[in-house]
């Protein structure tokens, strides 16, 4: 299908190519690359310190979500030819793509496994990262589980000590494994020592740089291999050492948000072209180079791979000071349920408007993304019924205004105590 990346390689030649120019496509998605998935779980990791109590919040919300995106997901790969080969550009008329419903699939060229997964794997590894540190998100929020803190240590290299020791691409395992652990013994006394400086802001802002500056080095500077070309044990050593640490970051630095927590003071931000400085030194390519998957490249230069893991360091340090700048308010419920529906039910969305669409000028990949959003949009906002008047609504159902700041009270008292 035409629109988006193909391949390893393909090069931004819009602004020069007047005969068969490159999609904006590769140059949006080389671009949000950078940030999008460390971002993403960057928020997750915020959202966790809001949510967290004696035990992570939302936890079992979100296996029941895991749960039933894997069943819809293998569900589509049951109803298809159940062969990687057949994507949807190439599939239509071939003998060996005919299913019992679809001729291709959502998610081909992947195996047989990940179709099944899919966009499943980012709330897998979500309850995973939240299982993994809970002891360290138990003490910084509550004093509490100090005892299991090195018992998370030991977990969490062992992780990365078999995903290294199993892969032959891994030329130096060991040599991963010592700087793996001693990067992360590092992130760990340095979170806990923030603690002590809840009463000097300052110091507590360059306590978050040092864990930033922790974070790229394990996620960017270890040489894990010459390269990764395809998913592999390496590769998910890679990607789950770094989006643990996006994940941790996000805790770390939204805790200091918290009421009953000090707050740190700007310190990059009040001379701000010294951001404008940082992003231009880490901005990414424009030109799409797959290096090993889509979820995240791992380039065979140590300098490329940690000026890119840099600029997503960078990225969240700016979305932190501005939430802290700005007065936010909440996402309209009809926001929520349409993107939850986009979640879990786009690979059906898309399985659908490929065949309703084939053969007119709307069978690309832009057009489809587009026609998923609107109607994950659509069904949102039916589901939340946001023209309904507040009056019309049952107020057991929906509370009043002063109902809720009586059960903040309420829930403050408790906490109080």
């Amino acid at each position: 299908m035409r629109g988006g990346v193909y391949g390893k390689i393909a090069n931004d030649d819009r602004i020069y190519n007047m005969v068969d120019p490159s999609p904006l496509g590769v140059r949006w998605i080389s671009s949000v690359r950078q940030y999008c998935l460390p971002l993403l779980f960057f928020v997750s990791g915020a959202a966790c310190a809001c949510s967290f109590k004696k035990t992570p919040g939302s936890f079992g919300k979100i296996i029941v979500y895991t749960f039933l995106g894997v069943s819809l997901n293998a569900a589509l790969w049951l109803l298809g030819p159940q062969n990687p080969d057949c994507d949807p550009g190439t599939a239509y008329g071939r003998a060996e793509c005919q299913g019992a419903v679809f001729d291709f699939t959502i998610c081909p060229f992947s195996g047989k496994i990940f179709p099944i997964v899919f966009q499943m794997w980012y709330t897998a590894m979500l309850l995973v990262l939240m299982l993994l540190n809970w002891p360290l998100f138990a003490f910084l929020r509550n004093n509490t589980c100090s005892s299991a803190l090195i018992l998370q240590l030991i977990m969490t290299i062992g992780v990365q000590a078999a995903l290294a020791i199993v892969d032959e691409s891994i030329t130096k395992p060991w040599l991963v494994i010592g700087l793996m652990a001693l990067t992360e013994v590092l992130f760990v006394a340095l979170s806990i020592t923030g603690k002590k400086l809840g009463g000097r802001p300052e110091l507590l802002r360059f306590l978050h740089y040092g864990l930033g500056a922790l974070a790229t080095l394990q996620f960017g500077c270890i040489p894990i291999a010459p390269e990764i070309e395809h998913i592999s044990t390496a590769f998910m050593l890679f990607i789950f050492c770094g989006f643990n640490k996006s994940f941790q970051l996000g805790f770390v630095l939204t805790l200091a948000r918290l009421p009953g927590q000090h707050d740190v003071l700007p310190i990059v931000s009040l001379y701000w072209p010294m951001m404008a400085i940082l992003r231009t030194l880490t901005a990414p390519s424009t030109n799409w180079y797959a290096a090993g998957n889509l979820t995240y490249p791992y380039y065979p230069r140590l300098l490329d791979r940690a000026d890119y893991v840099a600029g997503a360091v960078v990225v969240m340090f700016v979305v932190d000071r501005l939430g802290r700048m700005m007065n936010c308010k909440p996402l309209p419920a009809f926001m929520g349920y349409g993107a939850l529906l986009l979640y879990l039910l786009h690979p059906w969305m898309m399985a659908l408007l490929i065949v309703a669409v084939r053969g007119t000028r709307l069978e690309d990949t832009g057009s489809i993304w587009i026609m998923c959003i609107l109607v994950s949009g659509l069904a949102g906002f039916v589901a939340t019924c946001p023209w309904r008047s507040c009056a019309a609504r049952s107020p057991k159902q929906y509370g009043t205004s002063s109902d809720s700041e009586a059960s903040m009270e309420e829930e403050d008292s408790h906490g109080s105590a």
